[in-house]
């Protein structure tokens, strides 16, 4: 009996016949309450996600063609609550820009005009470079300081993108964007714009030229080099015209001595000593958003304007007279204009078709897509029901 109770002791702390699991009452019931419980939450977050998602359906607007394609979500509307939409271009990767093109029935609009070399917004489109502003303010009523400036194209730091005339055949209103080619012609040689943001009949081209005083006369307070670093300080608000003016240094040094030779050969030179000294060009300054004005008289009116300020900073004497008459032969104006911003535009092609416009496919009239009608297209509705 004693063995039989030895043994049984020894077979109950043995190491492996230990094991199991108690299940009570407690732990079912703990065990219900979480799983139930997590359910319950799950069902509830499905729900709220649910109404949440439907809240955001039945907010949005998407515009779609007479064909049913889907233009895009409305970004915003213009100030003829034309709706707008981001156009986002992808045929320059991996750069992704975005423009913002307006919808109507009639035609596609944009913030920036086009610019023509023609009276009828036909040949090279051209467009300003983002945000110049100093060069062209007048919005579409004619009111200066409201500018056609897109500071959306200037933030992104891409292609500026203007909606011009396009095919006969399409709707009106091709996307164009910027290129960094200079545009074929300059900015005296504009006749007409499109500018599509008007409300008009027909089409928005509209007879257009540059206005004299968006030529501002260029700063020569520098023109004359003193030889001295740092002594001419460049007027506020302008940049240095040295990339231009590196071009005509040649000719401008010949018609320099040729001008020297001629007045220090007269007699007041070779009696009296009184002769003109050697000059040397420094530079001169644009206001910003400008640039020197290129044309044939480039030379002479740099070579006039550099003896102007020789003889406003040194005593010539009897020679100064002699020196003024021959330079007033000398023609030409030093002026700044605006072309130096006008870029050559391209059209955008399409995703779908590399050949055409990526406007070119879509036809009007236009909608917005509503939350259904009739049939069976799924009704959008609030949340708690309507007329709640």
């Amino acid at each position: 009996m004693a063995a039989d109770k030895r043994s049984v002791t020894h077979a109950c702390h043995s190491p492996g016949r230990q094991g199991g699991f108690i299940i009570t009452i407690e732990l079912i019931l703990i065990t219900s309450i979480l799983i139930i419980g997590s359910l319950v939450g799950l069902a509830a977050i499905r729900d709220a996600l649910f109404k949440h998602y439907m809240t955001q359906q039945s907010r949005e607007l998407v515009v779609e063609d007479a064909n049913g394609r889907a233009l895009g979500e409305v970004f915003d509307v213009d100030e003829h609550d034309a709706p707008r939409i981001l156009y986002f271009d992808r045929s320059q990767p991996p750069v992704v820009s975005r423009a913002l093109i307006g919808i109507r029935d009639d035609r596609f609009s944009s913030r920036e005009p086009l610019y023509y070399a023609t009276a009828n917004c036909s040949g090279d489109p051209c467009l300003k470079s983002a945000s110049d502003e100093a060069t062209d303010s007048r919005d579409i009523a004619g009111d200066v300081n409201a500018g056609s400036v897109s500071y959306l194209h200037a933030l992104q730091g891409g292609s500026v993108y203007a909606i011009g005339p396009g095919e006969p055949a399409a709707l009106p209103g091709f996307l164009y964007r910027g290129t960094p080619q200079q545009c074929p012609f300059s900015g005296r040689d504009v006749q007409s714009r499109w500018i599509s943001q008007k409300v008009i009949a027909g089409t928005p081209c509209e007879t257009f030229t540059l206005e004299e005083q968006q030529n501002p006369p260029a700063d020569t307070s520098c023109l004359l080099s003193t030889g001295v670093l740092d002594l001419c300080t460049p007027p506020p608000g302008t940049v240095a015209q040295n990339d231009i003016l590196t071009n005509y240094l040649g000719p401008v040094d010949a018609l320099v001595d040729a001008t020297l030779g001629t007045v220090n050969a007269l007699p007041t030179c070779s009696l009296l000593g009184v002769c003109v000294p050697e000059v040397e060009v420094g530079t001169l300054y644009c206001p910003v958003g400008t640039q020197l004005q290129e044309d044939g008289d480039l030379v002479t009116a740099l070579v006039r304007s550099l003896f102007d300020q020789l003889r406003a900073t040194t005593d010539l004497g009897l020679i100064e007279p002699l020196l003024q008459e021959v330079t007033n032969l000398l023609p030409g104006t030093l002026e700044c204009s605006a072309e130096g911003g006008f870029q050559l535009a391209e059209s955008v092609p399409s995703a779908e078709n590399s050949s055409d416009n990526a406007l070119e496919g879509l036809a009007a009239p236009f909608q917005l897509r509503s939350p259904g009608s009739a049939g069976n297209v799924w009704f959008r509705t609030s949340p708690d029901g309507e007329g709640r």
